[in-house]
């Protein structure tokens, strides 16, 4: 053998060996972590609540993680979106997410490329019909009044774009948008995950 394929095997039997050897065991957990664990209560569970089928502008306390649409909630993955909603129709491709449209594009799920899992919800007024309550008449007039009187009289409000503003409540996860196009206004609830 020449010198260098020596050395190579040389190598390579030496990293081979170090990678089949067996690995360190770590020990039992302790009496007293096994009982930390135990006496740890689990978390209450989360209350869901439909916008098509509840009023959400009256539950009080109410934010973006206990709200879905049409069964479809922040955080639920891509295989739960298509069984809830059917096939979308459009989906767009943004840097970071997919944007599909449902239900003659009143909903939109936004849907995080690396995780699957949706980041955002928008309900707009193409939707209003089949929202319960006094959310039916904020998509359909985005009335400001009714607005702060269903999540709170302070929200952050901001302006996107020329024709766009926004009314954020960053705590909750809620945020409502208005456009205003040409003869046309549009309103739209957007549930994304709370700020903490």
């Amino acid at each position: 053998m020449r010198p260098n394929t020596l050395a190579f095997a040389s190598v390579f039997l030496v990293v081979f060996c170090v990678c089949c050897s067996e690995a360190p065991k770590t020990p039992a957990p302790s009496a007293q972590s096994a009982s930390a664990k135990a006496s740890e209560t689990p978390a209450a569970p989360v209350t869901f609540y439909d916008l098509s089928k509840e009023d959400i502008t009256k539950i009080p306390g109410i934010t973006s993680l206990n709200i879905s649409v049409e069964g479809v909630k922040l955080g639920d993955r891509t295989r739960d979106v298509d069984k809830l909603l059917g096939n979308p129709e459009r989906t767009e491709s943004l840097q970071r997410h997919y944007r599909s449209a449902y239900r003659n594009y009143g909903i939109y799920v936004e849907i995080e490329k690396l995780t699957g899992k949706v980041t955002g919800l928008y309900v707009n007024t193409n939707y209003y019909k089949q929202a319960k309550g006094a959310l039916s008449d904020l998509l359909a007039h985005g009335k400001l009044d009714l607005l702060k009187q269903s999540f709170g009289e302070n929200p952050v409000e901001t302006k996107p774009e020329r024709t766009t503003t926004l009314w954020s409540y960053p705590d909750k996860g809620i945020q409502f948008i208005y456009i205003k196009q040409d003869d046309t206004a549009s309103f739209t609830l957007k549930l994304v995950p709370p700020k903490s």
